[in-house]
């Protein structure tokens, strides 16, 4: 793979081109990760790819080396590694709440408390899922609850 920059004064925009003989994995994480910039990520359901905002993303999910993101209505997969997805939607205001979890702070709807220092959330869907007691001091903290 080659990698070629060309900055100048000249042009208005960025423009970003990929120039491949066809389109592989490696292919769709970079343009995955390029869409993280834009709020934008690159997602999968019944073999098409949909460029999903992630203010409409309840939380996300892996399972079985597969990293799923949820709606409100939907559910898809997405190519990137859940923490790929955390590092550039931290910002956003999403948190690891388990080892296998993110949830977008802005959709939570309630908390409550659980066995063993653990907080269930109910999300604005109405869906609950639950916060391992290692992320639960941080997720008080982020929703300023101490």
């Amino acid at each position: 793979m080659k990698i070629n920059l060309d900055i100048d004064g000249k042009y208005d925009d960025t423009e970003i081109t990929i120039r491949a003989p066809h389109l592989n994995s490696d292919i769709e994480r970079i343009v995955a990760m390029m869409r993280m910039i834009d709020m934008q990520i690159a997602v999968r359901k019944d073999n098409e790819t949909y460029l999903l905002e992630t203010d409409r993303i309840l939380y996300i999910e892996a399972v079985d080396r597969k990293t799923f993101v949820y709606t409100a209505t939907e559910s898809y997969e997405s190519e990137l590694k859940l923490y790929e997805l955390e590092q550039d939607l931290v910002a956003r205001d999403f948190l690891r709440i388990s080892k296998q979890s993110i949830v977008n702070l802005r959709k939570i709807k309630s908390l409550k408390a659980d066995v063993n220092r653990k907080i269930r959330i109910t999300l604005q869907n109405g869906e609950q899922i639950v916060v391992s007691r290692m992320y639960s001091d941080e997720l008080r903290r982020k929703l300023g609850l101490r």
